[in-house]
């Protein structure tokens, strides 16, 4: 099994609970970050609204991003960041659930890997379904969402006497747009957009249903971004991911590099580099190594 990230941000952080089943135990919590956005999910993947979210220009712009298979959470098998600390992976599994034929698909069938990167103010997500049963199943997944655009002094506790407004969603075939209209008279958006038109869709959540075939995968690729883009493919998701490690390459080549007879101490001063660099972000005054995330991270 693969062994959860040992970065942590705030240990005390308490995760909101399901309202799908009994509350579930607070786990450590991961970042992404790539120029002024990041992100902050816990190990399963799922955003839930207290000190985490998808941040752009210092606001939440995803508060809400949670993932659940026959109206059910998912059993965590475990997560990680890459060496280089672009893509963020989480390895799930199914709870007891039906399909929906109304069979019983018993726990462990169904094996979910979510894979995650940020690249040019975009979110990108990769949600792979694996049948490991020896039945054809139709599997019902959901994904729930919100934006509540707070700034980060809001996130982090401090309240505002007024706030700017939000708008109702607008609901497309395969995307939603969630609105505000700040103080500032700044319009803020977020497009969330699927690679395949969700069976019931609403400003909250998406609703699918997905063939898997025995021993077989059906992947669902998902994009939050200030607009509606292209539809969300994997050829999308691949170049995404390809430049967002070749800029990771290139400014961990600005740092200095140490080398010693100690593996275990060289890969200490690799984790470190990596760290530096996904910390770093270019201004017009040159490379800024922020202090972290998120509550530095602006």
């Amino acid at each position: 099994m693969t062994q959860l990230d040992e970065r942590k941000l705030d240990p005390a952080v308490a995760l909101a609970s399901l309202d799908e089943t009994a509350p579930r135990e607070p786990h450590r919590l991961f970042a992404l970050k790539q120029g002024d956005c990041f992100a902050v999910t816990d190990a399963y993947g799922d955003i839930r609204g207290a000190g985490d979210g998808f941040f752009r220009d210092d606001t939440r712009v995803l508060s809400e991003f949670r993932l659940t298979i026959g109206g059910r959470p998912m059993s965590l098998l475990g997560a990680s960041l890459s060496q280089d600390n672009v893509l963020f992976t989480s390895n799930l599994t199914n709870l007891p659930i039906q399909s929906a034929a109304g069979r019983d698909i018993p726990q462990g069938a169904i094996h979910i890997e979510r894979v995650r990167l940020i690249w040019q103010d975009r979110l990108f997500d990769r949600i792979t379904l694996s049948n490991y049963s020896r039945e054809h199943s139709t599997i019902a997944i959901s994904l729930h969402f919100a934006a509540d655009f707070r700034d980060m002094f809001e996130v982090r506790g401090s309240t505002r006497p007024k706030r700017g407004t939000v708008h109702l969603a607008k609901t497309d075939k395969a995307s939603v747009m969630l609105g505000y209209d700040g103080l500032d008279g700044l319009p803020r958006q977020s497009a969330i957009s699927f690679s395949q038109a969700p069976d019931q869709l609403s400003d909250s959540r998406a609703d699918f249903l997905i063939a898997v075939t025995k021993r077989s995968s059906k992947v669902l690729y998902v994009e939050v971004g200030p607009e509606v883009a292209e539809t969300p493919n994997r050829d999308r998701f691949r170049a995404a991911a390809a430049r967002a490690r070749f800029a990771m390459r290139a400014k961990r080549r600005h740092g200095a590099t140490v080398h010693s007879s100690g593996r275990v101490f060289n890969d200490w001063v690799e984790r470190a580099r990596a760290d530096v660099a996904l910390l770093t972000t270019e201004l017009p005054t040159g490379p800024y190594p922020y202090a972290g995330i998120p509550w530095f991270s602006t």
